[in-house]
């Protein structure tokens, strides 16, 4: 298939039909110069001067900029003007504009010279076939005639007023500029002062807590840090105080955050309660607020959050005009288009309840898996039926959540897609998709990409499962992304790399956008590391070896991991080099001199049923888990639990240890206490030995801790690993007064 790339470059660029065309350059030569009127802006002069340049490359042809020269387009002269006129252009807005011929010459105009800027990258796209995949791939065709149609009428104004794309590598001038985004280069919004979960900043516990704990939430009977009291009026006053000093700050503003924390935290009291039983859910408490903040500044847009608790409209309170929706969608399935998805549904009511109260909505969209970066995550399909769906019910600002790291899965396609359809939720994404593809990745291994995503994405929706931002690529193990169906997205990336194995650059770029295969294949094998596919083989002695392929496979995901500069594999944790610990610690079977290796365990209470997969194995198996809780660990969610290991015999035993896990963003713990205990017969018991932490210690956001108990040795045949956990997360935490888990994983005794 022919990319879109060659198709404009035939149709725009090697016209043969001159007298229907305008001929800006022939052989090195032009007779035409640009033109900016005199009292033009920098920003329209930028836009002059860049297309210069960009004219220059594609038909070497140096074009004379004249400030201030503009002539009627009846007297003759030939001219690419960049004018700016924001009266008889009104209606264009900011980011709008119009792209014209007039007689002999080419206009590019806005109403706006944001708007004019914008023009300038779509005359150089959509008409010289130029192109911006990424920060770093940029395509400018060249030609010795350059000529365009004559009678072009081209008004574009985008229903998507705030283009927001959150993705590191779109964090360059260049690429913000082109593709039209509302972000900075540091990720930044230039028109908002506070962003989101701004209570924090607006009401900081460290100052207000001790001194006055009614100003915060009532969880659970308790007061926490995890929200304020809505109902008491000096927190408003608190609030718009330190408001207003930001505000002076950063006076160009003019959208402010007054939202929730990222916790489900909020109040309970006897006044939020009431306010929140008239409203039909906690969003009552919050709109209430955020309005009377909103009377107080009414030259600002006050943005709040309708989030997971606040997501449901209010039955009752409408927001005030110049109150802007935050709304998100973090818990909607992926597979399948919003409009469409049964799962959805309460999604769609509360859309479709806040469309009815107002029209300043801001969709937050989430189009990645946070948990697994590198993974396969075929959502291309629903990016724009979504992003359609969003706009028929009255959202003018967009911010597409992707990765917040380097790289990740397909990073540049998806920022490319996601970008072209916030400016025009109806292109035609199908050939933006090969355009892109085969521009980027080249001509022969574009469509064997192609394939792969349109099969990984057939096979996603035949199997009929979910797609969750928090899942991970062992969900699809015996779905879309079997062994056997990795082998076939395998042998199409064998074809794609095989095509481009002279080009250096282009391999490169092919086997990158390989690497979240490689990664599911690596995570598989912790499913059952003793299988075909796993880690382990048996050695020459039958004792349990690791493959080699295994640590090879590994080792070549790292180095292209470090060579693309990826910092994360999830969203908040797991560097490259701590990935590669990580899977090198499992890697590795515990069973020289482990006496529980392989033994019968039993547990009071059983794991939680979410977290009780091979809960009969997993803690004599000689496996340490990685940081994945749902492989090779067991959670509970209770105060207290016991496991008993039975060595078969009496054994001497020098030293016992139990290995748990911490990720304080997913609501698991250190234990606060481990006891150890040793039994001859299984009923009377002896206290070996006790480790236990002060408090939770707060610097270990992902990680393992080893307790145990050690001394002159003692003889017995049954081990009890007796667990003291949190019970309940603590009043700093974003899950205050919920349950916190407690994570169990490897038992050696020695």
């Amino acid at each position: 298939m022919k990319s879109l790339f060659v198709l404009l470059g035939a149709a725009l660029l090697f016209g043969s039909c001159t007298s229907s065309r305008l001929t800006l350059a022939d052989g090195g030569r032009s007779d035409y110069r640009i033109e900016v009127d005199a009292g033009a802006d920098s920003l329209t002069q930028l836009a002059a001067g860049r297309f210069q340049n960009y004219f220059r490359q594609i038909s070497r042809v140096e074009l004379p900029i004249v400030v201030g020269g503009a002539k009627d387009a009846s007297e003759g002269v030939k001219a690419i003007v960049f004018a700016t006129d924001t009266s008889r252009l009104a209606d264009l807005g900011q980011d709008g504009f119009e792209i014209r011929t007039d007689g002999e010459r080419l206009c590019v105009e806005g109403g706006s010279s944001r708007g004019t800027l914008n023009g300038m990258y779509t005359l150089l796209e959509d008409y010289f076939g130029c192109r911006k995949y990424s920060a770093a791939v940029e395509v400018i065709p060249q030609a010795d005639r350059v000529t365009v149609p004559r009678g072009i009428c081209d008004r574009q104004v985008p229903v998507i007023t705030f283009r927001d794309l959150h993705y590191r590598g779109t964090n360059d001038q260049g690429y913000i500029d082109w593709h039209k985004l509302s972000h900075d280069t540091a990720g930044g919004k230039p028109d908002w002062g506070f962003w989101c979960h701004s209570f924090g900043q607006l009401l900081p516990a460290d100052e207000y807590f001790a001194s006055h704990p009614e100003y915060f939430a009532l969880v659970g009977g308790q007061r926490a840090s995890t929200q304020p009291c809505l109902s008491q009026p000096a927190v408003l006053e608190i609030m718009c105080e330190n408001l207003a000093r930001a505000m002076a700050v950063k006076p160009e503003a003019r959208y402010w955050s007054v939202s929730t924390n990222d916790n489900f935290g909020y109040c309970q009291c006897a006044a939020c309660a009431e306010t929140d039983s008239v409203e039909g859910s906690p969003t009552g408490s919050v709109i209430r607020f955020v309005n009377r903040v909103a009377e107080r500044f009414p030259d600002k847009t006050i943005s709040t959050l309708a989030y997971q608790y606040t997501r449901a409209a209010p039955r009752v309170t409408r927001p005030r005009e110049n109150v802007n929706i935050m709304f998100c969608n973090i818990e909607c399935n992926r597979s399948r288009p919003i409009a469409t998805d049964s799962t959805s549904a309460s999604f769609r009511r509360d859309m479709e309840q806040w469309a009815e109260l107002t029209d300043n909505i801001l969709v937050w969209d989430y189009v990645i898996q946070f948990k697994n970066l590198v993974s396969p995550f075929p959502n291309f399909h629903t990016l724009q039926p979504n992003i359609q769906y969003f706009v028929d019910n009255h959202v003018v600002a967009m911010f597409e959540q992707g990765n917040r790291e380097v790289g990740g899965e397909f990073a540049d396609l998806r920022a490319y897609l996601l970008a072209k359809l916030m400016w025009n939720p109806d292109a035609d994404v199908d050939a933006l998709m090969n355009d892109f593809l085969n521009g980027y990745y080249g001509p022969q291994a574009g469509p064997c990409i192609r394939t792969y995503i349109d099969r990984l994405t057939a096979e996603l929706d035949e199997s009929g499962r979910s797609l969750s931002i928090f899942g991970a690529p062992t969900d699809a193990a015996n779905s879309y992304l079997s062994a056997e169906k990795l082998a076939e997205y395998g042998a199409l990336f064998d074809r794609a790399e095989a095509a481009v194995a002279q080009d250096s650059t282009l391999l490169r770029r092919v086997r990158i956008a390989r690497q979240p295969l490689r990664y599911a294949e690596l995570e598989m094998t912790k499913l059952d590391p003793y299988g075909p596919t796993g880690i382990y083989v048996r050695g020459a002695d039958s004792t349990w070896i690791t493959r080699p392929e295994y640590l090879q496979k590994l080792q070549d995901f790292i180095t292209l991991c470090k060579d693309e500069g990826v910092t994360r594999l999830s969203e908040w944790h797991t560097t490259p080099d701590e990935y590669l610990e990580m899977m090198s610690r499992i890697s590795v079977v515990r069973q020289d001199g482990n006496l529980s290796f392989g033994r019968p365990v039993s547990l009071a209470p059983a794991p939680h049923p979410r977290y009780a997969r091979d809960a009969d194995k997993v803690l004599t198996n000689g496996i340490h888990g990685s940081n994945d809780y749902k492989i090779q660990w067991l959670g509970w969610d209770v105060p207290r639990f016991e496991a008993v290991v039975d060595l078969g015999s009496e054994q001497p035993i020098a030293r016992i240890t139990a290995t748990y896990l911490q990720v304080l963003t997913d609501w698991i713990f250190f234990p606060k206490q481990v006891t150890f205990y040793v039994s001859s017969d299984g009923t009377h018991y002896v206290q070996v030995g006790m480790e236990a932490q002060s408090e939770v210690n707060r610097a270990v956001a992902v990680g393992v801790r080893d307790f145990s108990a050690a001394g002159s040795a003692c003889r017995g045949r049954y081990v009890k690993v007796v667990t003291d956990a949190l019970g309940t997360c603590p009043p700093w935490h974003l899950g205050a007064g919920g349950k916190a888990f407690a994570f169990l994983d490897e038992i050696i005794v020695e």
